[in-house]
């Protein structure tokens, strides 16, 4: 082991939670966030905790092969970006203290070179700059790519999540399910009809579904050609469908439009044709 990059790496160790404490006096205050200078004692713990950690893993890679490094780096990133989503932490926050953070890691290896009785040379301080440098780099990396990752996949559940409250089916019976459309019905949220109200339909096992458009206040031909092919997909599943609620304003669009409903069983009244289901 090199005598010089070793004795580097214990200074930088053992000198972790002051280099913490110097860390944090440059925080800003911006309440709510885990850097913040006036964060809760408990959030403050953990940030200086996982600051220290973080100093001891970037002076490890002065030893470490690149894969070795990476590996280190990537798990402790994985698992703090989590732990910043989860506080709402902003993204410009973690690079802004990224900045800091290197201008530290850089102060205490100047302290290092002052005080240590080893003879350092230019040489030495450039080898280090490749390593740490390169190091510090591939956390912020690591921790964009984790950070957006884990964003993108929330973002991604709650437009799921979105797409299936805005087509619910609401089991009436056993064999009988309502999909009530309020709204407006845009391009997006059509196409998404077919694949929720499919799923939860045969999830249900029903087998006759009522479109409930008392809440629909516009139909256009894209509209009503996906409510048509919905229908269509139904009929080969088995499930049977049936229109209402069309509002006088709907029925006139379509008409003028020239929309075919004959070919789709149509009831007026809601409430009529589900008393009339569960009567059957």
């Amino acid at each position: 082991m090199n005598t010089k990059a070793d004795a580097l790496y214990q200074f930088l160790v053992e000198h972790a939670t002051d280099f913490t404490d110097d860390w944090l006096k440059r925080q800003q205050i911006n309440t709510g966030s885990d850097y913040s200078a006036d964060a809760p004692p408990e959030v403050m713990n953990r940030v200086k905790e996982q600051n220290s950690h973080y100093v001891r893993l970037v002076a490890k890679s002065l030893f470490q092969t690149e894969d070795e490094m990476k590996e280190t780096i990537s798990a402790w990133t994985s698992q703090t970006a989590a732990d910043r989503i989860k506080s709402n932490t902003q993204l410009t926050e973690v690079a802004w203290n990224s900045g800091v953070f290197r201008r530290v890691y850089w102060e205490y290896i100047q302290k290092f070179v002052k005080q240590t009785d080893l003879e350092i040379t230019l040489e030495d301080v450039f080898m280090w700059e490749k390593k740490l440098n390169y190091t510090l780099d591939y956390v912020l990396e690591t921790f964009i790519i984790s950070f957006m990752e884990i964003m993108m996949n929330r973002l991604s559940s709650q437009a799921s999540l979105i797409r299936e409250l805005s087509a619910p089916v609401i089991i009436i019976t056993k064999n009988v399910g309502l999909l009530p459309l309020i709204g407006e019905i845009d391009t997006t949220r059509a196409r998404g009809l077919m694949e929720t109200t499919l799923t939860q339909s045969v999830q249900a096992g029903i087998n006759t579904l009522v479109l409930d458009l008392s809440g629909v206040v516009m139909v256009d031909t894209m509209v009503a050609h996906q409510i048509f092919k919905l229908m269509d997909a139904l009929k080969l599943l088995g499930i049977q469908s049936i229109m209402t609620g069309i509002r006088p304003e709907v029925a006139q669009t379509a008409v003028q439009l020239g929309l075919d409903f004959s070919g789709i069983m149509t009831a007026g009244d809601l409430q009529h044709i589900i008393k009339k289901l569960l009567l059957n």
